[in-house]
């Protein structure tokens, strides 16, 4: 089963909005999402700027909680799930990346959480 991107239609709580530079910050550090970071644990995955990308934990289904924050509040949120992060294969967990680097910047755009669904061989 491919990969699905699902935007939840969730409006992001304690949303910030970012200016012209600070979205290229944001950006930024989501493009440095890889696939390792979808396994790691709670606590800050990358930061540019005054963008980070923050692990938030995980759901009691493994799914990753991943969000771009500044200033004190959140630019973009997704949540991963599970079935993606079990990918063995180097091109699909490049696919997996790039599929949450997708999902993080249409939920900046949005301004709501996105889901990314799936599983790859």
């Amino acid at each position: 089963m491919p990969l699905t991107k699902t935007n939840t239609n969730n409006a992001i709580r304690r949303r910030t909005i970012p200016n012209s530079g600070q979205r290229n910050d944001c950006k930024a550090v989501i493009a440095q999402i890889t696939f390792a970071d979808l396994g790691r644990g709670a606590g800050t995955l990358h930061t540019v700027g005054v963008a980070r990308v923050d692990m938030q934990g995980r759901t009691a289904a493994g799914d990753a909680n991943i969000q771009v924050q500044m200033c004190g509040g959140t630019v973009a949120a997704a949540m991963i799930f599970n079935s993606v992060q079990q990918t063995t294969d180097p091109a699909n967990q490049r696919g997996a990346a790039n599929g949450t680097i997708s999902v993080l910047n249409q939920s900046m755009d949005s301004g709501t959480v996105w889901n990314l669904t799936g599983t790859l061989p």
